[in-house]
């Protein structure tokens, strides 16, 4: 009897186990299907969707594919519309798994114009590009006439429309000061790989990042010359140390004196370049026209990620 009570039970919960995974979804990119319309802004689903796993993505995705992958990508829809006059339209919605990576996948590429369609948007060339939750979406007219930006703004409006879940910028990003820096050199990511493509460091290891750490990149551009700022993010205070002291060991040519939280110095090239740990963050400048400039670039990076993480950077729990 007590074994037959515990297979009823069993098969009642069993529904709501079974939806506990997309329960936890909610508000995200869930279902791809449901955030591409059938019919909005004029234009019409045509023909059948094709979805694509994790594992599946690169047979469509081509060399583009590792981008997505670093940034976490679960799954993709592809679905194509036609519109009224005849216009050709491709949709992708990316179910990135956070909105930090639906918006490192989008600032990956800042061109475009800005376009008022999600969280941001760039439209240029035949395309739009947008995030939003943790929905990263591209369109893609077949052919640029006159009224294509109207055109994909208007189904990119109505597919943002059906992403209930807003995200926000991931917070290390706040952590790039604002004066002097170059909006759209804002880079987000996990991998030193995704670094490489901006900045190549020879050595793989040298900032231990993987996919659980996050970094922001920033390049600043005063009258004085040109700065690019790194910050990463790790699990503790203890981490963050072992990496900048890793990092001044390989990066720097001088004595690293290990009980000094960082370093700064002039680089072959003419440069200053510094590193330094902060809580569970490590800031370093890789490149600055001026020694002035590159220690007042870490100082400021410094007390805005003690406001952000206040509670790593001193240790409480």
């Amino acid at each position: 009897m007590r074994a037959a009570a515990r297979s009823l039970v069993f098969i009642i919960l069993l529904p709501l186990l079974t939806a506990a995974p997309r329960s936890a979804r909610a508000g995200g990119a869930a279902d791809l299907a449901a955030v591409l319309p059938v019919e909005a802004a004029g234009c019409k689903a045509a023909g059948a969707d094709r979805v694509f796993t994790r594992e599946t993505a690169a047979g469509y995705l081509g060399r583009t594919a590792d981008l997505y992958l670093a940034y976490g990508l679960r799954r993709l829809l592809v679905r194509d519309y036609k519109s009224a006059a005849g216009a050709a339209v491709v949709a992708e919605a990316y179910d990135m798994t956070t909105p930090a990576d639906a918006f490192g996948v989008f600032a990956d590429d800042p061109k475009g114009d800005e376009a008022a369609v999600g969280n941001e948007a760039r439209c240029g060339g035949g395309r739009l590009r947008f995030w939003k939750g943790a929905c990263f979406v591209a369109l893609r007219a077949a052919r640029e006439a006159a009224g294509t930006k109207e055109l994909l703004a208007g189904l990119g409006r109505a597919i943002a429309a059906a992403i209930p879940e807003a995200g926000a910028r991931p917070a290390i990003v706040g952590g790039l000061t604002p004066e002097g820096l170059e909006p759209r050199s804002v880079r987000y990511f996990h991998k030193q790989t995704s670094l490489d493509s901006q900045y190549y460091l020879a050595d793989e290891h040298a900032l231990s990042l993987d996919e659980g750490t996050e970094a922001a990149l920033g390049r600043y551009r005063e009258a004085r010359g040109e700065s690019l700022l790194l910050l990463c993010r790790y699990g503790s205070a203890a981490d963050a140390r072992r990496a900048c002291l890793a990092f001044s060991r390989i990066f720097f040519r001088g004595r690293i004196d290990e009980q000094v939280n960082g370093v700064t110095e002039r680089l072959e090239n003419g440069q200053f370049a510094a590193a330094r740990s902060v809580g569970s963050c490590l800031v370093v400048v890789l490149e600055s026209p001026d020694r002035p400039g590159c220690e007042a670039l870490v100082k400021a990076a410094g007390a805005r990620l003690r406001e952000i993480f206040p509670e790593k950077i001193s240790g409480r729990k």
